[in-house]
This record gives C-alpha cells, structure tokens and sequence, in this order.
C-alpha cells in the first residue's frame, strides 16, 4: 500500500499528503509512476516475456500513465474512437492498439482499418458483418479477435461481470457456426488472428478466470484452420481496496497459470489489464468543507462526490479514507459525502476514521482506476487536477478538451 502514516502525518510514498494539498490544491488526483511501472515490470516477468500486454486505457487515460506504457513497451486496448485517436496522440503507432467494445460504429470501425491497427475484437456475428462490408469497401482486409463468452459466473459485482450468458459481451457456444460460415464467405476481406476472452473486473481468485480458458480452449483450437495467432485472456485481476482484508492473486499466479493451461497450443498469448497496473498507485485528495454532526450521525462534507470518483454510487465500491493529520488519536464515524444534490454522493459510509475538522485533507486511496476516466461536470464542479509523482518530481498534467480527440 503506498499510503502510510510517518507519526501522525500521511504519506503517499514518499511524499507528504498535506505537502502535496498545499501545492496543487484540492480536489487532486495523485498518481506515482514509479509504483505503476513497478506493476508493469512484475506483470511483464510474470509471463517470462511470452505475452502481448495491452493496457486498458479506459481505467485510466492520464496522458503520463500513456507515455510511461509506451516507454515500458506496453500496448493499448481501446473501447472507442476516441481512446483510439487518444492512443495515437500519445505515441503509440496502430501496430500497437486493440479495439474492444459491443457498440462500435461504422466510422469507429473505418478509422481502426484506415489506421490498420493490430486488431479488431469482435462482439457479435452483426458486427462481423459490418466489419466486412467497410473492410470490402475500403479495399483492406480487416485482422480481428472473435470475443467468446464461455459462460462463467464470478464473484464480483454484477456491473462488472462480463463473461456470463446473461452479460451483453462476447458470443456463446451457439454463434459458432455463424461465425464460421461468415469466416468462410469473407475470407478474402477478414483475418482471424485471436480468440479472446474477459469474463469480469475484479477478479478475487484465478478459478473462474481458469475455468473460463478451459471452455475457450475447444473453441481456439475449432477455429485453428484461419490462421490463428492470439489466445487473449483479457485482465481484471483484483486489487486490495480494503488494506489487505483481502488477498488478490498475484502477477506470478496469474502468470504461471495462464501459461500452464495454454502451452499445449503453441500460441501468443495477449492480456489487457487496467487496475491492476494503476488502481493502486492513485489516490483523491479532497478537502472537509464542513463537519456536521446529527443525533443520527457525524457527517464529513468533502470538496468532491460522485462527480469525480462515481465508484461508491455506482458500484457500491469501498474505498479507504484516510485523514492527512491524525488529531491526538481519536477517531469517529462518518458518512463522507460529496456537495452534488443527490443522496447517492457519498464517498464511504459509516466509516471510523481520524477525528475531523473543516479544512482537514482526507486521501482517498486505491483511486488509479476509474476514477478521473469516469469523472463529469454534474452540477457545473469543475474537474479535479491529475498529479504525476515520478523520481522525486510532481507534474501536473493539462486537462483533456474535447477538441483534442477532433
């Protein structure tokens, strides 16, 4: 966990919380580099090398995290136009990018062909289709992923599951000869080169991600005769948001057990992890406005809400906070809550933390992911900062226009 208390006063790393506060203001999002690319080097070992790492950008597309990717020779999974446009602003060349999502339109699928990026993954036998015909049009022949839906339930939230027969993602069993057959017809204008597969965010353990390669396995090999090249396992290994009450897998199991399974086949093997490279390495600085007090309950109103980290509103996700100066030891409950007019704006309820006063910092932690790449101007807030922390220097990073994607 790179947020410790040193006395009574919160580090992030090394750096003081309150320092950072004091510099930047608040609301901030903070980020250390140098823990992101540690995450990077042990998922890269974790494999020996034989893997394709394709960071999933919509987790967090700070424009440093970016270029720390690109450096550490990382690839990018995009889910739209724009984080494909985004990708290529920050340096990654099309060889570099692949491109998920259910709903990709007709001119977000002629950009991934114009660009000829590394591949397509494809989410239904329509879009396939679809594919094919600009493909044709376009003179090109088009290198795509089928996504299969092995139908595997997992134990996460169900917002964020993504493999099972009652998700939109992916395709079943029952697609295969369709797909075959529309293989077949196309050949001249679609490329098979991966079977790809992510059942879920959140991963507490490896046995449904396991279970899932196992049903995928038949299909890679039924599939063989295109040409394959890519067995993708997707990502969505866990991260500890509760100060290890919980103990996620770690990159090597993750690793070994990926490569135990599929080493029969021969294949490259391609991943798209998101926060397990950075949720970690981020946190929220806010500020207490005001502490109110109610025969019912102590509430801490901070300077952000749903608008900036919509985790605990949407997914009823936990998140630590943690004050910046501890007062004397004493804690209290409290519902941290956020200024937007709606009674879903919390960050964290009935919560002990340090005792409280208006004006104090509050971090909080495990925000890397989803955070800031889900924020809004709901009730015309203005965005939160993003802060680099990266050898011993703070950067502050330029906020994203929308013309910046035109």
């Amino acid at each position: 966990m790179p947020m410790n208390y040193k006395g009574s006063h919160l580090y992030f790393g090394k750096y003081k919380v309150e320092t950072l506060a004091k510099k930047f203001g608040t609301p901030t999002y903070i980020y250390d580099l140098d823990l992101i690319a540690q995450n990077i080097q042990k998922h890269i070992s974790a494999f020996h090398g034989n893997v394709g790492i394709h960071y999933a950008m919509k987790a967090n597309a700070n424009p440093q995290i970016l270029r720390l990717m690109k450096k550490k020779k990382i690839g990018i999974d995009a889910v739209s136009g724009g984080e494909l446009l985004w990708a290529l602003k920050h340096d990654f060349v099309a060889q570099d990018i692949i491109y998920s999502g259910v709903g990709k339109s007709s001119e977000e699928i002629e950009l991934a062909l114009r660009k000829n990026i590394k591949l397509i993954n494809v989410e239904s036998p329509a879009e396939l289709i679809r594919i094919a015909l600009i493909a044709k049009r376009l003179k090109k022949k088009a290198r795509i992923g089928i996504r299969y839906n092995p139908d595997v339930s997992v134990d996460t939230h169900p917002y964020i599951t993504t493999g099972f027969r009652e998700n939109k993602f992916g395709m079943d069993k029952s697609f295969l000869p369709e797909l075959k057959n529309l293989l077949t017809k196309n050949k001249k204008h679609i490329l098979l080169e991966a079977i790809s597969l992510h059942i879920g965010s959140q991963l507490k353990n490896l046995s449904p991600l396991s279970e899932a390669i196992l049903k995928t396995k038949p299909v890679y090999k039924e599939f063989q005769e295109f040409g394959l090249k890519y067995f993708d396992i997707g990502g969505g290994i866990a991260i500890d948001y509760h100060d290890d009450t919980e103990s996620p897998p770690s990159f090597v199991e993750y690793g070994q057990m990926a490569q135990t399974l599929l080493k029969d086949l021969n294949c490259k093997i391609l991943c798209e992890p998101g926060r397990a490279l950075v949720g970690g390495a981020g946190a929220l600085l806010a500020k207490v406005e005001y502490i109110k007090s109610t025969p019912f309950k102590n509430f801490a109103i901070v300077n952000t809400g749903m608008h900036h980290l919509i985790r605990p509103s949407l997914y009823q996700a936990h998140h630590r906070v943690l004050a910046a100066n501890r007062h004397q030891g004493e804690t209290l409950t409290y519902d941290v809550v956020g200024p937007i007019c709606e009674s879903s704006d919390f960050i964290a309820k009935s919560r002990i933390i340090s005792k409280l006063e208006a004006d104090d910092v509050v971090a909080i932690c495990e925000a890397g992911a989803y955070g800031f790449t889900m924020a809004s101007f709901y009730n015309l807030h203005r965005l939160p900062k993003e802060i680099t922390l990266y050898k011993g220097r703070a950067t502050e990073t330029k906020p994203m226009l929308i013309k910046d994607l035109l």
